[in-house]
């Protein structure tokens, strides 16, 4: 095997595609001192066939199984697969894009976590796919996208089992995970592939390989009267064992239980990804308890003692008027982790949010407290527990430690246990109705519900509205509820709703506004990918998919327009919503959401602009205010305020000249015309007039004005 040789491995069949690949390959830059080779396999019976043929015949250490349709766009690319498997002996394999835990259906796109970047056309049209992005250099995954795979360990490709097209890479991601390596996607500033797909056909030939692969590898298979959501091969479970939900529960390969274990999901609350997952060759001992309402993952190898008791929750107990036992559990979005190749000593208690890294002894007797962190290869012990001893990879000794090294991310970890990423608030008024399909289509996202919170806020509403709330309220505990007794008008309401938030970010959102499938999902991986920004806005009237980031209130103005009204286009950060010194500085203005846009841009300059259509809307038109004094005088009156405050004045000029062409003077007609009395159009030319009259454009506006009503009014 030669160490410093690269192999990259492609399977041909439509040689115009290759040679262009070929020359985009040539472009990379080599490590020094390593040779690069190609091996290009044709009549291949399928891409594991042709992937084991060519592994064979190849010295090289590092191979790369490429698509013929894929373009590389890193030019560091061979430097950086390098440079991480030589760091991490454990990761025996990279791609660009994979799912964190594959899903029952087995297909890597249906997962709710999904890592990675790649421009692709699997759309039709090239466009960036930008996943969740990894904290560290690589994040591991249960799953690669089959369009770029690396390796520097060769494991035999399943060409008995998998002789086409189709599900080849989940296959040798599962391979090479039994073997006990990790499979990972590397954090990507920016795509390191293109891959240009074209739209994908769901052919006879994907479902049989999508059937053999969920067999052979044991997902939604039985022992006894119990379906799992995965049962790896040589799995012992004891007959004594309690089991309850496993269809919640996977387990690797050659997982033990041991006489009088206790798995549950004590609410039986079953998504398409598992709540308990542990890994292979993990062993649980005699009369140990796992319980997960939300997440609990063990690594692979971990040997966890006698009568441990691990849960990602404690019970819920502030309401004194109700017994314990009947109030639930304290969180709902805790996740327990314990990395591969740990020891966890007998009698330990773990609850809560809690982090145990790779290769780490937990002591016996020792009880892990919400909102711990133990780094890898860490002694931790005591109650609660500390970390006592750490490996130093210097000089290679455990070193004894005077607490735990990681105090900060302890008390970070505990500042933000139960918090969601997102809190989508919704002010509502009378709007039984279109609230209902609003938080259906919330509710049919593909999200975990501990991810976010919904928040609405009824400004005094005579229909059913806190009814059909409270049904909901009885099925989704992360839906909340706020009543004003007397109706406060919009901005008033607007604010109390924000105000409510807990979550990182606020979503603000009108209840007649609906989310599209898969909505939520990207809007999760803007923010991921985007965390430095202060303010999202989501226009969903250009749907190229695009994203553009930029800074300060000048440019958002320029880029968001008059559309920065647009109540559920407005995602803000909750740290600098709080921040803002006078928030209902223009309350009763009908934009008060404007204000905040800006003066959170006051305080952190950054923003993110998403052209994509993730909302639709119920086209109704509620009225009850004037158009005319809520879109000139409040709006320029806003943007007025900042001229001191970060807006440029020739930025406002231009603002103000655009709005009056395309935006003013199109509703006036279209209210006219539709006889919009409820947007109360009579007011538009007198406030129309007061606005523009000294500005140098003005004639042509008043010709255009005057045309109008003569078409509607005849003046």
């Amino acid at each position: 095997m030669d160490e410093r040789k690269i192999c990259f491995i492609m399977c041909v069949n439509n040689e115009e595609l290759a040679e262009r690949s070929q020359k985009n390959l040539k472009q990379l830059l080599k490590p020094d001192g390593f040779t690069v080779d190609l091996q290009i396999v044709r009549n291949a019976s399928g891409l594991a066939a042709g992937y084991d043929q060519a592994m064979r015949q190849s010295d090289a250490k590092y191979k790369v199984y490429i698509h013929q349709d894929v373009h590389i766009l890193n030019p560091q690319f061979l430097e950086d697969i390098v440079r991480l498997f030589s760091r991490y002996p454990s990761l025996g394999m990279l791609g660009t894009v994979g799912a964190k835990t594959l899903p029952s259906s087995g297909i890597w796109q249906d997962a709710s976590q999904k890592f990675g970047k790649v421009i692709d056309s699997h759309t039709g049209a090239l466009q960036p796919l930008e996943l969740m992005q990894p904290v560290d250099e690589y994040e591991t995954v249960e799953t690669l996208s089959g369009l770029l795979m690396a390796t520097q360990y060769d494991l035999p490709w399943r060409k008995d089992l998998f002789t086409g097209w189709h599900f080849y890479d989940a296959s040798h991601s599962q391979e090479f995970i039994s073997s006990g390596y990790e499979v990972g996607v590397p954090k990507q500033p920016l795509p390191w592939c293109l891959h240009n797909c074209g739209i994908p056909d769901r052919t006879p030939a994907i479902e049989k390989a999508r059937h053999i692969f969920l067999e052979y590898y044991g997902y939604g298979k039985h022992h006894g009267q119990h379906r799992f959501h995965r049962l790896g091969s040589g799995c012992s479970i004891h007959p004594s064992c309690e089991l309850s939900g496993t269809v919640g529960i996977a387990l690797g390969n050659e997982v033990k239980l041991q006489a009088d274990c206790c798995l549950t999901l004590p609410y039986n609350n079953i998504v398409s990804e598992p709540r308990i997952q542990i890994g292979a060759g993990s062993e649980i001992g005699r009369r140990c308890s796992l319980s997960a309402v939300n997440r609990l993952v063990i690594g692979a190898q971990v040997a966890i003692s006698t009568n441990v008791h691990i849960s990602d929750h404690n019970p819920a107990y502030e309401n004194i008027h109700l017994p314990v036992m009947k109030q639930g559990v304290s969180s709902w979005s805790h996740t327990v982790t314990i990395g591969s190749g740990s020891w966890i000593g007998a009698n330990t208690i773990i609850a809560g949010q809690v982090s145990i890294g790779k290769g780490c002894v937990i002591g016996a007797g020792s009880v892990v407290v919400s909102g711990t962190v133990i780094p890898d290869y860490c002694v931790a012990a005591g109650t609660p527990a500390r970390v006592i001893k750490q490996f130093d990879p210097d000089s290679r000794k455990w070193l004894k430690t005077n607490g735990s090294p990681s105090e900060e991310a302890e008390r970070h970890a505990i500042e933000t246990v139960s918090q969601p990423f997102i809190s989508i608030c919704i002010p509502a008024y009378n709007c039984e109705q279109e609230l209902d399909l609003c938080l259906k289509s919330i509710y049919s996202q593909n999200a975990r519900q501990e991810d976010f919170e919904v928040i609405v806020s009824d400004d005094g509403s005579t229909d059913h509205t806190e009814e059909l709330v409270r049904k909901y309220q009885a099925r989704y505990p992360n839906l909340h509820y706020y009543r004003n007794e007397l109706s406060e008008g919009t901005d008033r309401n607007t604010l109390k709703c924000a105000g409510y938030a807990k979550g990182e970010f606020i979503k603000l959102h009108g209840g007649d506004d609906y989310w599209l499938p898969g909505s939520l999902e990207a809007l999760y991986n803007l923010i991921e990918q985007n965390r430095d920004c202060s303010l999202f806005f989501l226009d969903i009237l250009s749907n190229t998919g695009m994203m553009n980031r930029g800074s300060g209130i000048s440019k958002y103005v320029e880029q968001v327009s008059i559309y920065s009204t647009f109540l559920s286009g407005i995602i803000m950060r909750r740290k600098e919503f709080e921040q803002i010194a006078a928030p209902g500085r223009f309350i009763d203005s009908n934009l008060i959401q404007v204000y905040l846009e800006l003066s959170i841009l006051e305080i952190t300059p950054d923003y993110c602009v998403y052209h994509r259509k993730l909302l639709t809307s119920s086209d109704k038109i509620a009225g009850g205010y004037s158009f005319a004094q809520t879109f000139i005088q409040s709006y320029l009156g806003i943007l007025h305020y900042f001229l001191d405050n970060g807006l440029d004045a020739a930025v406002l000029a231009a603002e103000k000249k655009q709005i009056s062409h395309t935006f003013l003077l199109w509703w006036y007609n279209y209210m006219l015309e539709k006889n919009l009395q409820q947007l109360q159009p009579e007011d538009f030319p007198q406030i129309f007039v007061a606005a523009y009259q000294d500005e140098s454009y003005y004639p042509e506006l008043h010709e255009r004005l005057h045309k109008i009503q003569v078409k509607h009014l005849n003046i």
